[in-house]
């Protein structure tokens, strides 16, 4: 799976808003069915996501250090995943990744 979420977390490092291709690729790497459900438009798809992905992590939503770019936060005890992102539902999909990439690494 890490090549597939490193593949993903590029692309949504690229994204400047919605993109079918992206939640078409999210579906797939989580089990989100068919048709793929619109992560990258909506924040309540990105919660539902989170919360059946990473049961138990917290998030959180807000404004990055500059006030221009949404920015969120998922955590749970010592573990947290920042990201920055032009929309609230991609600053949440790509520290929903940056959390999965960690844990993998992790062991």
């Amino acid at each position: 799976m890490g090549g597939d979420l490193i593949e993903l977390a590029r692309r949504l490092d690229a994204a400047t808003g919605s993109d079918r291709e992206i939640d078409v690729g999210i579906a797939r790497l989580f089990g989100g069915g068919e048709p793929a459900p619109d992560y990258t438009a909506s924040v309540e798809r990105c919660t539902d996501l989170v919360r059946a992905v990473l049961p138990g992590w917290a998030w959180h939503v807000g404004w990055n250090a500059t006030g221009i770019l949404p920015y969120a936060s998922l955590h749970q005890g010592d573990r947290v995943a920042e990201a920055a992102a032009p929309t609230v539902p991609l600053a949440l999909l790509k520290a929903l990744l940056k959390a999965r990439l960690a844990a993998e690494t992790s062991g």
